[in-house]
């Protein structure tokens, strides 16, 4: 297989993640094996496959139909036995098909399981980027001061980027729609631009083609701008380049990834970039009440949007949890917000109620141990 190509990482390892995570609890013993291949059936060797095999308990042929369904598990006992909330199929399937891949399964009962998917990648040149060396609490050092503008509609992702830049010497101003940061940029003297995609009243892309447009009507050097997205799906690079970005990070985005992308783009990409992750997690942490505060008042607007068929709102707050959950280190918020997200895209009215459903218990989950005592 090729050493470097082009996807979408995050959505892949959440993937891989889901299946090798559901082979390992399944398996008490033998073993549980990852593969990656070529596709058999592919022209170039950019289709890959990627097989995770595990000597587990299998399942029924009467019930292999049924594994990629919401919330389902091939038997009840399964369940009791070993949890889970039987979404992690389901998400890992709806990802794989969002990049343009397929996903199949066979097994055995008592004898194991077999889950395969392929998927497209473009194929890079490009070497490895170069390892970050983290400093525990070290401040960060050698970089210039910045004043970064940032486009973002959501108050949780927002948090997460003032986390990250606290240690460092950058000025950060936000705008929270694609129209407001196209004004503030007007006004001059930004260093660097992140922009989200998906914003209201005028999207990522669009701001970017606007903030293009009055660069080169007045004469100014364009400044970098780094698209934030959600997916990193085939294709959307080139989008990304087409309206004028620099660069594009996909969420949910890590601070070693966000720093060496703001040096890179704006004095150079050092060796090493020492990291003060201690600081930023334990910023993120004291958020984490606040955090799952608004996850509930987002539940709320998504229930309102879901009794008005109001798909696009349900779309653009399930794309906001979806790049938020993972930060705050909650993968399942980021899994479900990305199964709202496409279930609102497609219109499919019973697979986001159920996810409502969901996230509603998975959120009374987490709070309830973080609510104060009753007298």
């Amino acid at each position: 297989v090729p050493a470097n190509v082009i996807g979408d990482p995050a959505r892949l390892r959440q993937v891989l993640l889901n299946l090798l995570g559901n082979s390992i609890k399944f398996t008490q013993a033998g073993q549980v094996s990852l593969r990656i291949t070529r596709a058999p059936c592919a022209s170039d060797n950019t289709m890959l496959l990627f097989t995770v095999e595990d000597t587990g308990i299998g399942i029924a042929a009467d019930k292999l139909g049924q594994v990629f369904e919401r919330f389902t598990q091939a038997d009840s006992s399964t369940t009791r036995r070993f949890g889970g909330s039987g979404l992690g199929l389901t998400i890992s399937k709806q990802l794989v098909e969002l990049m343009g891949g397929s996903m199949t399964v066979d097994s055995k009962l008592d004898h194991g399981s077999i889950f395969s998917f392929t998927l497209p990648f473009d194929t890079s040149s490009l070497p490895f980027p170069l390892a970050v060396a983290p400093m525990g609490d070290e401040p960060i050092h050698d970089l210039l001061p910045l004043r970064i503008l940032m486009a973002e509609d959501s108050p949780d992702n927002c948090t997460i980027t003032i986390a990250y830049l606290a240690d460092t010497p950058y000025t950060l101003h936000i705008a929270g729609t694609g129209a407001k940061a196209c004004e503030m940029y007007r006004q001059g003297g930004y260093d660097l631009v992140l922009m989200d995609r998906q914003m209201p009243v005028m999207d990522g892309l669009s701001a970017v083609r606007e903030i293009r447009g009055w660069e080169q009507t007045n004469g100014l050097p364009t400044t970098p701008i780094i698209a934030l997205t959600a997916s990193a799906l085939k294709g959307d690079r080139e989008a990304c380049l087409a309206a004028g970005c620099t660069a594009f990070l996909t969420k949910p985005i890590k601070q070693d990834v966000l720093l060496r992308a703001i040096r890179e783009h704006t004095h150079g990409l050092p060796e090493q970039l020492p990291v003060a992750v201690g600081r930023a997690q334990t910023r993120l942490i004291a958020r984490i009440p606040a955090y799952l505060q608004n996850c509930k008042e987002n539940l709320i607007r998504i229930r309102a949007a879901h009794e008005a068929l109001d798909y696009p709102t349900i779309s653009l707050l399930g794309h906001n949890l979806r790049g938020s959950g993972g930060a705050f280190g909650f993968p399942l918020i980021t899994e479900m917000g990305c199964a709202l997200e496409l279930a609102a895209d497609r219109s499919q009215d019973r697979e986001v109620e159920g996810l409502i459903k969901q996230l509603s218990v998975h959120l009374d989950g987490i709070l309830l141990p973080l609510a104060p005592a009753s007298n």
